[in-house]
């Protein structure tokens, strides 16, 4: 993810509006997209960071951007 697509994603979650952005480098997908967050959250909106690398998928979601950051 480049510093142009945080702050797009960035700039999603301000507004409220679900967005997906998918990057490939290789074998490496990696696909960051915002959604609205469930009440247990605690918070309007969340990132969800989706990794696949051949038969190995992970997928996490946080808060914010920042937090994100260090995972990438």
């Amino acid at each position: 993810m480049s510093p142009n697509d945080l702050e797009q994603l960035s700039r999603a979650m301000a507004s409220g509006r679900e967005i997906s952005l998918t990057r490939t480098l290789g074998a490496l997908t990696v696909t960051a997209s915002t959604t609205r967050a469930a009440p247990v959250w605690e918070c309007d909106m969340l990132v969800r960071l989706e990794r696949s690398c051949g038969n190995v998928y992970s997928s996490q979601y946080f808060r914010s951007i920042e937090e994100m950051k260090s995972y990438l």
